[in-house]
């Protein structure tokens, strides 16, 4: 039986935990590939049999948002477990640099929101101390690690050798854009790369040597999670930065000039620009969804179930062209829009082997989109706060499809508790009326019962997967991101405590999430 099987046949949750957000006592400020494994055995006791971790693309300095990445298949080295890396463990140069950072580590550690930028700037010092004793010891002897990593390479040179030589040229030329370049690098000449390529070869193969690290570091964590029931839960975000490896290298696929974005709706009321560049579609079409089946085909080496990031854009893109401030969409018709968005559908379905994808198809959808996901087996959305009936009620979770993943928040939205105490007093009386059949002038007022209520009225609906954020299983107010904000308030949530010591300190929450997985029939 494939994952897809599985999971749509049964009854099963999962937590919602962004892995820069797993704090341990050995991390460096960020959670890295280590604490997954830590959080892992602590959230498989719980009961609990998928873990969602979000995007874990390569961003640049000053960028923490994994949806306008570096590269759509690059892991961003701020994950790695530096003390799992055995060149790092056999270099005195790296070890003597990390002894001078033990007390800025502490503090890293004990800061409030994850520090992206410093903790990935000292992690790539020690990667490049560990590289260079991975050149004298395992490249002068031709050792079996060293073959290990030829093999990858040409295993992923699909985008691995154009990633890198990316990367060093980004350092090279110190973080400009790509358009800022020498005309026959920046038009990706093929003289002119290779010539840099050859010219600055140990350094460009240090970027591929950091995703291998950093692939094997994951696949490790993945296998422990099998070992415990757990299932990894990844993401492909829908697009990529304009300054990103594919951009450049493959700019064929994009319409550079324009922006994808989304028309209006409760976030925006002038509707949003995302910054990133369209995709030509017809190209892509043409060419057999070259790029895609890639982007599938590397998520499902790394993980169980995949997030396809802004589904409804498979189907219509909301585009600005170059010097509009209203945008459109890329595909008129209901039919054409049906048509792009089934191909594209019944390609993922082929790549993905068996494993789950499920759709964010939240915002303005239509009808033939989540009709399509069912259809497919593909799960959609299911936000307690945003289901409604024709007629304006709430709608019963009871009467969610079978095939979609029901929740009570996103990464983009207040958590439960936040909702609760926002929301009006009206809404909350409405909506408290459906999950507890009570009727109250304004609902009740947040305590570890309404809590109860909600999570199990989500629980017992009939969707296949139920999903939680951890700061709706402790009842907790922070959140990860806050769309049309920029600050360092997005995506840099780290959980306060450990998981020793969430047990301690939530554990009537803890208590409680485990009796109502067992109550619903969605314990592991």
């Amino acid at each position: 039986m494939t994952i897809q099987e599985e999971l749509l046949s049964s009854r099963t949750n999962g937590i919602l935990l962004p892995l820069a957000a797993m704090k341990t006592d050995s991390d460096w400020g960020v959670g890295d590939f280590g604490s997954l494994e830590e959080w892992t055995e602590f959230l498989a006791s719980l009961g609990t049999k998928i873990i969602q971790i979000l995007p874990l693309q390569e961003t640049a300095p000053g960028e923490n948002c994994p949806y306008s990445a570096l590269s759509a298949f690059a892991t961003d080295p701020v994950y790695v477990q530096i003390s799992q890396v055995p060149d790092i463990a056999h270099s005195h140069e790296a070890q003597e640099h990390i002894s001078l950072l033990t007390e800025q580590i502490a503090a890293w550690r004990h800061a409030h929101k994850a520090p992206f930028f410093a903790v990935k700037q000292a992690k790539l010092k020690a990667l490049w101390f560990g590289y260079q004793q991975f050149l004298r010891t395992e490249q002068s002897t031709r050792s079996a690690r060293f073959r290990a990593f030829e093999a990858y390479q040409s295993a992923q040179q699909g985008w691995l050798r154009s990633y890198a030589i990316f990367r060093a040229l980004k350092e090279f030329y110190k973080w400009q854009t790509w358009t800022a370049w020498p005309e026959n690098l920046r038009n990706f000449e093929q003289t002119a790369v290779n010539a840099f390529e050859a010219e600055y070869k140990e350094y460009v193969q240090f970027f591929a040597y950091i995703q291998w690290i950093l692939d094997g570091q994951l696949r490790r964590a993945k296998a422990f999670a099998k070992q415990k029931g757990i299932l990894i839960f990844g993401d492909i975000p829908f697009g990529t930065n304009l300054d990103s490896a594919e951009v450049w290298a493959e700019r064929a696929n994009y319409r550079l000039g324009w922006e994808i974005g989304a028309p209006a709706d409760q976030f925006s009321k002038g509707g949003q620009r995302w910054g990133l560049p369209a995709y030509d579609w017809a190209y892509q079409h043409a060419n057999n969804l070259d790029l895609w089946r890639r982007k599938i085909r590397r998520v499902t080496e790394l993980y169980d179930i995949f997030r396809l990031d802004h589904l409804v854009g498979f189907f219509r893109t909301y585009v600005f062209a170059p010097g509009d401030e209203i945008g459109a969409f890329d595909v008129e018709g209901e039919q054409n829009q049906i048509d792009r968005g089934y191909a594209f559908l019944r390609m993922v379905l082929e790549e993905a082997g068996g494993k789950l994808a499920v759709g964010e198809d939240l915002g303005v959808i239509p009808a033939f989109v989540r009709r399509m996901l069912v259809d497919l087996r593909i799960p959609g959305y299911k936000v307690l706060r945003w289901e409604r009936e024709d007629n304006g009620y709430y709608r019963e979770p009871r009467n969610y499809p079978v095939v979609s993943l029901a929740t009570t928040s996103t990464h983009d939205t207040e958590t439960v508790r936040g909702w609760w105490e926002t929301e009006n007093r009206t809404e909350r009386a409405h909506i408290w009326e459906m999950i507890s059949a009570q009727k109250t002038p304004e609902g009740a007022p947040w305590n570890l019962e309404t809590q109860r209520a909600i999570l199990r009225r989500v629980l017992d609906s009939a969707s296949a997967l139920t999903l939680f954020s951890w700061q709706d299983i402790t009842g907790t107010l922070e959140r990860i991101n806050t769309p049309g904000t920029v600050g360092n308030e997005n995506w840099t949530y780290r959980s306060p405590h450990t998981p020793k010591q969430s047990a301690q300190v939530y554990a009537p929450q803890l208590i409680m999430y485990r009796e109502l997985l067992r109550e619903t029939g969605r314990a592991a």
